[in-house]
């Protein structure tokens, strides 16, 4: 077990095992829709879960924002990324589908799921990419960043 291993494990301990009011545990039903599954990341804004649309079965990632959640500034800015990402369509950008408020007061956005690594999971397992494969992962991003550009959005 690695470094990201223990990471994960403390993140699920923390978000699932931690202090009686974490804004998400496994099990809760966000919205009325969404069941969650299991924590993806956490941060120092929010924490990320795997869930469950409980009607259309569809898996789904939510990203809950936590740190300063009563703060009307932060909430503004996460609502306008949600807004901002549900204009785009590229299959470099996720794409957000809903956005809300938890009973709790948290604000939350409703992203597709991604499967498999992220760039800092791929070089850990794989080392060192080739020139090729480097550049195809540049202009991958390149695209994303362009329809945001494109939208009048800047990252």
């Amino acid at each position: 077990m690695g470094a990201d291993s223990d990471r994960a494990d403390a993140a699920r301990r923390a978000a699932f095992g931690g202090p009686a009011d974490a804004p998400v545990r496994e099990g809760d039903v966000l919205a009325g829709r969404y069941r969650v599954e299991r924590v993806l990341a956490t941060g120092g804004m929010g924490i990320v879960v795997a869930a469950r649309h409980v009607t259309l079965n569809q898996r789904v990632a939510v990203k809950v924002l936590t740190h300063n959640a009563g703060s009307s500034q932060a909430t503004a800015r996460f609502l306008t990324e949600a807004k901002a990402s549900a204009l785009l369509r590229s299959e470099h950008v996720v794409h957000v589908s809903d956005v809300g408020t938890l009973d709790s007061g948290h604000p939350f956005m409703v992203m597709e799921l991604l499967e498999g690594q992220d760039l800092a999971q791929v070089l850990e397992s794989e080392g060192r990419q080739s020139v090729e494969a480097a550049v195809d992962i540049v202009l991958q991003a390149c695209e994303g960043l362009a329809e945001a550009h494109a939208a009048r959005i800047v990252h």
